[in-house]
């Protein structure tokens, strides 16, 4: 099984290439920090972070399989990741070893993978996309606090970004809270893409 590396850290994509080419199962591996550039490989299984997931990942091997290495994001950001690219596992970079080689057999195999934890993130997520078809209507001042909470703002730095008071960005946040029947702000972020609106600068 051919596996492209293509993580940020050399390092840590070094060390995975290292202990996959000591697996008996026959893995080869290439490592690079420029997926673009490698031509004379082709991947059953592709390995990627944040960082170097890109759309031309998808088109210049549409047959491999795409692996998202979670290196600790947010909840939020997962569940963006996975609603904007078509990927075929997430795999946390402590996962047990057995369980690591268990995952990408499953993934080279046609099946999804995806850890208890991100799983319930998704779950989470329907349940609060679900909500969010039967909203009232939020104001723009909401949907822009709405955007700023699902980026990981603080209520000061929002309310600095929006020249409001800090206890005017709490008194939205409780309302919006009420309205769409959330108790948590990374409930909020299903919300934020169905609004759609320009990123707060």
């Amino acid at each position: 099984m051919n596996i492209l590396i293509n993580l940020s850290s050399l390092v840590l994509g070094s060390s995975l290439a290292e202990m996959l080419t000591r697996n008996p199962d026959g893995f080869t591996t290439f490592v690079t920090l420029d997926a673009e550039s490698v031509t004379d490989f082709n991947p059953g299984l592709v390995l990627v972070d944040a960082s170097t997931l890109k759309a031309e990942l998808f088109t210049h091997w549409p047959e491999a399989k795409v692996i998202l290495m979670d290196t600790g994001l947010a909840e939020n950001e997962i569940i963006s990741i996975l609603l904007s690219h078509k990927l075929d596992g997430v795999i946390a970079t402590d996962t047990d070893i057995p369980l690591f080689f268990k995952a990408l057999s499953v993934i080279h195999d046609g099946q999804v993978w995806i850890d208890n934890s991100k799983l319930k993130a998704l779950l989470n997520y329907a349940e609060s996309a679900a909500r969010a078809k039967n909203i009232e209507k939020i104001s723009r001042k909401e949907q822009e606090i709405i955007i700023l909470v699902s980026q990981g703002f603080k209520n000061k730095e929002i309310a600095e970004k929006l020249h409001i008071s800090e206890q005017t960005v709490k008194a939205h946040i409780s309302h919006i809270f009420r309205k769409v029947k959330v108790t948590n702000r990374s409930q909020l972020v299903p919300l934020a893409m169905k609004f759609r609106l320009p990123p707060m600068t």
